[in-house]
């Protein structure tokens, strides 16, 4: 496969024991079907897994940039160019393959972009998101071990804020008996 940007030939590396493509001349990276979202999951140490983010999974929700006019290194049909998520990061997508390519600094832009996700919720926020992946699991759109690995992480991640915003309540119930 070919860079789309620079057409020089893609490099296999591997990230977080997961096999993409990158450029070496202009540093940009291909990712597969779901290699992207795998990632993600695995990002700053699985805080992430539980947002429930796929590029594909909501069409509605795309917000188009300009375009690249990039061709997909995978099978040379033309690449859409849309914002990650709320965020202002574009990447390019393959609407055939599925196949997402990130320009040099995108896959860290997404990754400082997950962690403000996650530092800026409200413990409400958490709760919500708890809801969510109980509905989730109960519809079926979930299988149990994921819903419960997401929960988990929420609630770690919901222990977190609660320590931060009401540090001498999280003192007080650190000294109760644990039963």
């Amino acid at each position: 496969m070919d860079c789309p940007k620079c057409h020089q030939p893609l490099e296999t590396i591997t990230i977080s024991r997961v096999q993409v493509e990158r450029c070496p001349k202009c540093a940009g990276t291909w990712y597969d079907k779901d290699e992207l979202r795998v990632l993600k999951d695995k990002g700053s140490r699985g805080d992430y897994c539980w947002i429930d983010f796929d590029l594909w999974k909501d069409i509605d929700k795309f917000r188009a940039r300009r375009q690249q006019r990039y061709a997909c290194p995978r099978d040379g049909s033309p690449m859409t160019t849309v914002h990650y998520g709320e965020s202002s990061i574009a990447v390019d997508i393959c609407s055939e393959c599925n196949g997402i390519w990130l320009d040099k600094e995108e896959y860290g832009e997404i990754l400082r972009y997950l962690e403000g996700m996650v530092d800026s919720r409200s413990a409400e926020d958490y709760l919500k998101d708890m809801q969510e992946e109980l509905v989730e699991l109960v519809e079926g759109r979930e299988t149990p071990l994921s819903a419960i690995k997401d929960l988990s992480k929420i609630l770690y991640l919901l222990e977190l804020r609660f320590v931060i915003d009401h540090p001498r309540l999280a003192s007080i119930a650190s000294r109760l008996p644990r039963f």
